[in-house]
């Protein structure tokens, strides 16, 4: 099965369904990675809302904003690495954090090449209040939608928000197997690690989560529910 994990930002893949990729690859399923944007505001993002640990930030907190971006997305390429992505599955967009919204059209363009003969499409959740996790869908919806992809599944994580759906669109991956491993890959994130929201999500969430939960939908379910 091949399998196309949209993360908005290097990290939501960690967050939105680390302990699924390792199970999905351990199955032998062909995984791929879309890393749609390059995290680089995230340093001014945090001092401007109080989320930055200012020790932690120490070495990027006097670099541009190109600088944080090469650095981000260098830790994405060697988290993707750590989770055991072939180098051909891992694809970067590097659109603009904060800012996918004005390359909905480009990314519906490169997300179709990679997306075209998948069978399951993971992506984070419509009606999402962080920009950036919108776009990702929007766009990946729009470029599924493009290709008539009927026979596809869609895997909708919920991050920055709720998942609403109904149970029998449920699913929960059980992954505590996974939960040290999970929480190991998360420390190539020395960039995301500075803010405060983040380190505690890591070292409070992801050591102890049991299991994954997904909005499962078919084609024909677009836009009948929250979600999806």
């Amino acid at each position: 099965m091949k399998i196309v994990v949209f993360a908005p930002h290097p990290d939501d893949e960690i967050f939105g369904c680390g302990g699924s990729i390792l199970k999905w690859m351990e199955e032998g399923h062909d995984v791929h990675i879309i890393y749609v944007t390059d995290n680089r505001v995230l340093i001014s993002w945090g001092l401007k809302y109080n989320q930055l640990l200012l020790e932690e930030a120490k070495d990027f907190i006097n670099l541009s904003e190109d600088e944080i971006a090469k650095i981000a997305l260098k830790e994405a390429e060697q988290v993707s690495q750590a989770f055991g992505f072939p180098k051909k599955n891992v694809h970067f967009f590097k659109f603009h954090d904060q800012d996918a919204m004005k390359s909905i059209d480009l990314g519906v363009t490169l997300a179709k090449e990679i997306i075209k003969d998948a069978d399951r499409i993971v992506l984070s959740s419509d009606n999402n209040n962080h920009v950036d996790h919108q776009a990702t869908h929007t766009l990946a919806k729009r470029a599924a939608k493009e290709l008539n992809l009927k026979d596809t599944e869609f895997y909708v994580y919920a991050l920055y928000n709720i998942l609403k759906a109904p149970k029998e669109k449920q699913i929960k991956v059980k992954v505590v197997e996974y939960q040290n491993r999970v929480y190991e890959l998360m420390k190539g994130y020395g960039t995301q690690l500075c803010l405060k929201d983040t380190r505690m999500g890591w070292e409070y969430v992801l050591k102890k989560r049991r299991s994954e939960r997904f909005g499962v939908f078919r084609f024909e379910d677009m836009n009948k529910f929250e979600n999806f």
